[in-house]
């Protein structure tokens, strides 16, 4: 398994960071000559590479050549009319380019990066901090990096590295309920994440684009993490989640929902929230099992009646055996009995292969 975290580069003196902006323009404007290439559909060839003016060196000319065909790929899977593959991220370096060394001063480490002064690279200093000390301290280091541009100034992506643990064979096998009213509602029945709808109304109160919309967009995202590692996770066994990843497609159909909700719920990020859950889910071996989102917030947990109008807003109410209890708690309910379900048709199959 692998874990990406990021680190500021900003204090760098004035004179190596403006050779990583030099670098940084002539990388960003090779790769895109490179992805224009792709898309008029020439050939990258060595003699092309080597005819190209640039004051990249070849080992550079060749990492700009593999990034531009993966963004041309990329591109290929999700083209839309009108646009060209271009190159608006991060740098991605391997080990030739960046290496990191342990620092003996008041910073922890040093950012060793080959610029356009060839054969002189820059030694960027960099501090830690407590959550990525652990990886530092027990996680292998991959070699090389991503530089990153940003307005609040430059950033290093390093990628950490550990073996997968054994899925546990033993603990509670527990049903998640994810929302927009609370972020996670257990079949226990326990809630986490109370706070996230002001923060999806503070996105929708920002202009899109502006300073004060990314820094919500990070409180939000920050927010997540936070809620996410308060789930207990030591005696669990498996999580079941409901798979809706095509949730957002499916508001912008639904004209019965009025124009706030899909605006607000455009800022939803069920994703980042899942891929959360299964990446600290991983580390301690906890199986994530993912299973369709077949009308769980309609059926009764207690006698499997469904219908549209047993949820009223948090509350659900069962029209058949006036079951009462919150709507998301009711979720979590149907979605562990799924699970349950479903784990249990596959070891029928499994021991019906057996017997034959």
């Amino acid at each position: 398994m692998k874990r990406s975290l990021k680190f500021s580069l900003n204090k760098g003196n004035a004179d190596k960071i403006l050779a990583l902006e030099k670098l940084y323009a002539e990388y960003i404007r090779t790769v895109n000559i490179f992805t224009t290439s792709l898309f008029n559909k020439q050939e990258l060839s060595e003699t092309y590479l080597k005819s190209l003016r640039s004051p990249l060196s070849c080992r550079y000319r060749q990492c700009a050549k593999r990034q531009a065909f993966k963004i041309f790929k990329s591109w290929c899977r999700n083209k839309k009319k009108g646009e060209k593959p271009v190159l608006r991220g991060s740098m991605i370096l391997d080990y030739r380019f960046i290496e990191i060394q342990k620092s003996e001063n008041s910073f922890d480490y040093w950012a060793k990066i080959a610029t356009l002064n060839k054969g002189k690279p820059i030694l960027i200093p960099f501090k830690s901090y407590d959550y990525a000390n652990k990886y530092f301290n027990n996680w292998k280091l991959v070699n090389g990096g991503r530089l990153q541009k940003r307005d609040n100034g430059w950033f290093l992506l390093l990628t950490f590295e550990k073996e997968t643990p054994k899925t546990k064979e033993s603990g509670k096998v527990i049903g998640v309920d994810t929302g927009i009213k609370k972020l996670m509602v257990d079949s226990n029945g326990n809630q986490y994440g109370k706070e996230i709808e002001p923060l999806m109304n503070k996105i929708q109160r920002k202009q899109q684009g502006s300073k004060a919309f990314k820094r919500a967009l990070k409180e939000r995202d920050e927010y997540i993490n936070k809620t996410v590692k308060e789930f207990p996770l030591n005696d669990k066994k498996v999580i079941v989640l409901e798979n809706i990843k095509d949730i957002k497609k499916n508001t912008k159909k639904e004209k019965r929902l009025n124009k706030q909700f899909r605006s607000k719920f455009q800022r939803w990020t069920y994703s980042k929230l899942i891929s959360r859950i299964q990446q600290l889910s991983e580390v301690d071996g906890v199986h994530c099992q993912m299973i369709a989102p077949a009308w769980t917030s309609q059926t009764c947990s207690r006698c499997g009646f469904v219908h549209k109008l047993n949820r009223n807003g948090e509350i659900f109410k069962c029209r058949n055996c006036d079951c009462t209890l919150d709507a998301d708690w009711n979720a979590s309910l149907n979605i562990l009995n799924l699970g349950l379900t479903q784990q249990s048709m596959v070891a029928g199959n499994m021991k019906g292969n057996i017997c034959l």
